[in-house]
């Protein structure tokens, strides 16, 4: 079988099969509060020992020259985060914080500092706030408690409590909001949680740029339709190889077949 033509039509094929692994992700994440889906970036490669001149011909590492161009294969050269806003509801539950506009809440771990949109709290027994899969909220002070009483959290992201039988609020804690200086430095972890990798920078958002909205969730930026509009895309182009495959295949048996015949 010419690899020519085969290698490349198998090298797309996994690219393909790939891009439906992230397609068929982001569809699942489709209702998952502050999620941000995966958008994959192609590229090609070509054999380092390859030279190919203006004219089309390629030359090996020897130096000798063929008419059959060096082939180039598809790769996905990396997974990008797309950080459009999702759309915001209201849910009523006083525990839930939507980020209005840009910045991330900052995330206590065991592996430093994480970032999230994803602004469904919660509380410990011992009154801590956290996420839902149980990382402790930072506010500018550190780790957030909450004293027992009604919570209010204003547009500015400062936390009061209103103590039973108390007629007026305290103030606890502000939400620690961060800008990132470069948002292609920030690493998918997981439930919804980034890191910041080398070269980016968290930068403390100024009082007056913070908006946040209590009682309300940002939903997941994925649009569903475009998302199956890809995946059949991918599906058909899929296709598209292993038929090529295919053909090359058939081709092969048939020169095969032909070998040694005698023509009259």
């Amino acid at each position: 079988m010419d690899p020519v033509f085969v290698y490349p039509a198998a090298s797309a094929e996994i690219v393909m099969r790939k891009r439906m692994e992230v397609i068929s992700n982001n569809l699942a994440n489709v209702d998952t509060t502050g999620f941000k889906k995966d958008i994959p970036i192609f590229g090609t490669v070509v054999p380092t020992f390859a030279k190919i001149n203006s004219m089309g011909e390629s030359r090996d590492g020897t130096g000798r020259t063929s008419i059959i161009p060096i082939p180039s294969f598809a790769i996905m050269a990396e997974l990008a985060v797309n950080f459009d806003h999702g759309n915001i509801h209201t849910t009523d539950a006083p525990l839930d914080v939507a980020i209005e506009g840009e910045g991330f809440f900052q995330v206590e771990t065991p592996i430093g500092t994480l970032y999230t949109r994803n602004g469904a709290f919660t509380m410990t027994s011992e009154r801590q706030l956290v996420t839902r899969s149980g990382q402790p909220v930072l506010g500018t002070d550190g780790p957030i408690t909450l004293p027992s009483g009604l919570v209010n959290i204003d547009d500015q992201g400062k936390i009061s409590v209103r103590e039973d039988g108390a007629s007026i609020s305290t103030e606890v804690d502000t939400l620690a909001l961060v800008e990132i200086s470069d948002l292609s430095r920030m690493q998918k972890v997981t439930d919804g949680l980034f890191k910041l990798m080398k070269g980016g920078e968290a930068i403390p958002m100024p009082e007056e740029k913070v908006r946040v909205r209590q009682g309300a969730l940002e939903a997941s930026n994925v649009d569903p339709v475009k998302e199956m509009v890809a995946m059949i895309f991918a599906i058909r182009q899929y296709e598209a190889t292993q038929k090529a495959i295919q053909t090359a295949e058939e081709v092969e048996v048939a020169n095969a077949n032909k070998v040694g015949v005698l023509r009259q």
